[in-house]
């Protein structure tokens, strides 16, 4: 998965996608936590839609619209 890699490698924004991967258990096993604390990362790192996130308490309506949710409904 690209996310993971990015993240892997350090880049913010690959750390923020992975992060809500896991949150939402998309493509990847749902690890909630885990998936906050890359989140967490890529706000210190500065990313702004991090930041963002993190002020609204994780609630992902934040920053993804409502129309997507069908999209990131668990896959099984």
């Amino acid at each position: 998965m690209k996310d993971r890699r990015a993240a892997e490698a350090g880049d913010p924004v690959g750390r923020y996608n992975y992060g809500l991967d896991l949150v939402r258990g998309h493509g990847v096993a749902k690890y909630e936590m885990i998936g906050r604390q890359y989140v967490d990362q890529a706000a210190q790192d500065g990313l702004e839609i991090a930041k963002r996130l993190q002020r609204a308490g994780y609630e992902l309506d934040e920053v993804t619209p409502d129309a997507d949710n069908w999209k990131y409904a668990p896959l099984f």
